[in-house]
């Protein structure tokens, strides 16, 4: 067993203390039971004194009295607590004068007198026995009180002695180790145990307590800097998320200006902490730039007087600036630089935002050029369809007109009325037609499909076309699900206006049917029927032009057109085409 532990240090208090009381109660009852046979023997030596009184006063009891008085003297407990009070030598004298009292009392010589103070100078000797037997039981239980008075001592001294090593050794270590769990409990780690220098449980335990107590102290104050270094990295993150959120949203939602740039380049100035950024955007062959902000200051006046191409063709940094060059797809638009000593300090995040700014910069500068593009290639289409619509329509009825003319000079020449009146026939009809393919042309130029769409572009044309004439049209429109684009819904428009206007100028009928469908096989189907007097077998006379433009806008779409008479009576004009997106998905 550990002679240091607290355990055996308790146990041998308490054993201690045991011993002491046990032995306390032996010894108590041991000297307690002497003094009983103490108290037997006074009882019988007193005895002796009354049969000495009566073997004296009367011979009828002598002879009991003489028998009491001889069994005393050989009773055994009498005689060990005569042997213990070191009476034996006047016990025997006693017994020895007995003998001869009994044999004076029995003379007849003697008086009463005189037998009487015979007795009573034996009973004097007997009461010295009993009170030696008395002092000798008064000594026994002084004793016990002295012992029980020293053992209680002894008890005391040891309880107290072991309850303040308790306290010290045991309740303060344990009260000091209470406290250090409930500061740890609160996040408080600076606990420092004093009771470490000992080599018992309590030692050991505050020694490893105070090591625990420094090892989660480091670990807690290492895991708070992970935490403060990863939400810092979090933080910054979601700042630069963010800003390249807005950043994109911004640069694709519309086309960014000078003020935009502006903004741009404060807001990451305030995003990444430095001050001096500064966006110089050059066209492709240009040295100056067309385009200098700063977040923080003017524009720099030296850029003006030299070659800024240099600074984009150059290395991506200096001593004194950082650059991120501004490029797509091996076309340069600008730079973005970082002016001052800012190698040592710029971080991770920061070099990563700004290449990512310059990279966005490039998309979105990119994207405009390509949106201008698209506007010169869609002005010049437009143009060219312009330019074709009236070689189409215009220009060949003005040819017409122009051979009509000449007729008229070679008439007027001739002096030919019937010419004069056929040639005049031809030229009125070739006006009004002249006249109805220019308006036909006004209503296709300003033709458009709002944001709506084509259900509702289609709604209005039915609208207008019932204001104009007494048929009853009807649309049936079932392609709500078939994503068609702006060049298509513009040419089914134009279709479905022109078979509308033929049917309402030459059917007669009474009722129109318009019906839009998608096939099985991803086409689109257009159908407009009436119930008029049908369509001639050749229709395809001198100024009928918008059966033409039919044609025209099918093969604009790849289609197919059908114009034919219905065998219920009427026309009919079909048109199906494969639409954009289902070439794409089938692609």
């Amino acid at each position: 067993m550990n002679r240091y532990s607290v355990i055996t240090k308790i146990n041998l208090s308490l054993t201690a203390i045991i011993v002491m009381a046990v032995s306390t109660i032996l010894v108590s009852y041991w000297l307690s039971d002497q003094a009983d046979n103490d108290a037997y023997a006074i009882n019988v030596a007193g005895s002796l004194r009354m049969q000495s009184y009566r073997y004296a006063s009367s011979e009828s009891v002598r002879e009991d009295a003489r028998s009491v008085v001889n069994s005393a003297w050989e009773d055994p407990v009498m005689r060990n607590v005569i042997r213990e009070a070191n009476l034996t030598e006047l016990f025997e004298l006693l017994q020895s004068r007995w003998g001869n009292v009994q044999s004076s009392l029995k003379s007849a010589d003697l008086s009463d007198a005189e037998k009487l103070r015979l007795v009573d100078d034996f009973v004097i000797g007997l009461n010295t026995l009993v009170l030696g037997i008395q002092k000798n039981a008064e000594a026994k239980i002084r004793a016990i009180r002295t012992f029980q008075v020293i053992a209680f001592f002894i008890t005391v001294i040891l309880s107290v002695a072991a309850i303040y090593w308790v306290y010290l050794r045991l309740t303060l270590p344990l009260a000091e180790l209470t406290n250090a769990a409930r500061q740890i409990g609160r996040g408080d780690f600076t606990c420092n145990l004093p009771n470490t220098e000992g080599q018992d449980e309590l030692s050991l335990l505050s020694k490893s307590f105070n090591q625990m107590c420094r090892a989660i102290a480091y670990m807690y104050e290492s895991l708070e800097k992970q935490v403060d270094e990863k939400t810092t990295e979090l933080r910054n993150s979601n700042t630069t998320l963010t800003f390249l959120y807005k950043l994109a949203w911004q640069t694709s939602t519309h086309e960014i200006r000078k003020d935009d740039f502006s903004q741009i380049i404060r807001e990451l100035s305030r995003v990444t902490g430095i001050a001096d950024i500064e966006l110089c955007l050059l066209t492709e062959s240009g040295d100056i730039p067309y385009l200098q902000v700063n977040g923080t200051k003017d524009n720099d006046p030296d850029c003006a007087s030299r070659n800024c191409r240099d600074c984009v063709a150059g290395n991506s940094s200096t001593d004194q600036q950082l650059r991120y060059v501004i490029s797509r797809e091996n076309t340069e638009y600008g730079v973005l630089v970082i002016h001052g000593n800012c190698h040592d300090d710029i971080q991770q995040w920061q070099d990563e935002l700004l290449r990512s700014v310059a990279a966005q910069f490039a998309i979105a500068l990119s994207l405009q050029g390509e949106e201008e593009k698209i506007r010169r290639i869609t002005l010049m289409n437009e143009r060219n369809t312009i330019a074709r619509e009236l070689h189409d329509s215009l220009a060949q009825a003005l040819s017409y007109l122009k051979i009509q003319v000449t007729r008229l000079n070679r008439a007027l020449a001739k002096h030919d009325q019937a010419i004069m009146m056929d040639v005049s026939h031809e030229l009125k009809n070739g006006l009004d037609s002249a006249y109805r393919q220019l308006r036909e042309l006004l209503t296709t130029f300003r033709l458009k499909v709002d944001g709506k769409g084509l259900i509702s572009a289609l709604q209005k044309t039915v609208e207008q076309f019932q204001e104009q004439s007494s048929m009853e049209i009807t649309l049936d429109y079932d392609i709500v699900h078939a994503p068609l684009s702006p060049q298509e819904e513009i040419h089914l428009l134009q279709i479905i206006r022109e078979a509308c206007q033929n049917a309402i100028n030459h059917s007669h009928g009474k009722r129109i049917l318009i019906k839009l469908t998608a096939t099985s096989d991803n086409k689109i189907m257009l159908s407009i029927e009436d119930d008029g007097i049908g369509i001639d077998t050749n229709p395809e006379k001198l100024n009928h032009y918008g059966l033409a433009i039919i044609q025209e806008r099918s093969h604009q779409l790849n289609g197919e057109v059908r114009i034919q008479a219905r065998a219920d009576g009427g026309t009919g004009v079909y048109f199906e085409f494969i639409p954009e997106y289902s070439k794409t998905t089938t692609a």
